[in-house]
């Protein structure tokens, strides 16, 4: 897996994108990760790091 590339956005994209997931109009909205996806997660995240890092 290569680096993260990310472009950068104005101002008023990103409050309009934040606009767009606020509260209930956010897919998370009043959902919990379960325990074996918060440990895949962590698991995928660790991976990801060490790759950088020790490859």
């Amino acid at each position: 897996m290569g680096k993260r590339i990310r472009r950068g956005a104005s101002t008023a994209t990103k409050y309009k994108m934040r606009l767009a997931k606020l509260g209930s109009r956010n897919p998370m909205y009043g959902k919990h990760h379960t325990e074996t996806t918060k440990k895949r997660i962590s698991q995928t995240m660790k991976n990801y790091w060490r790759s950088l890092y020790f490859d």
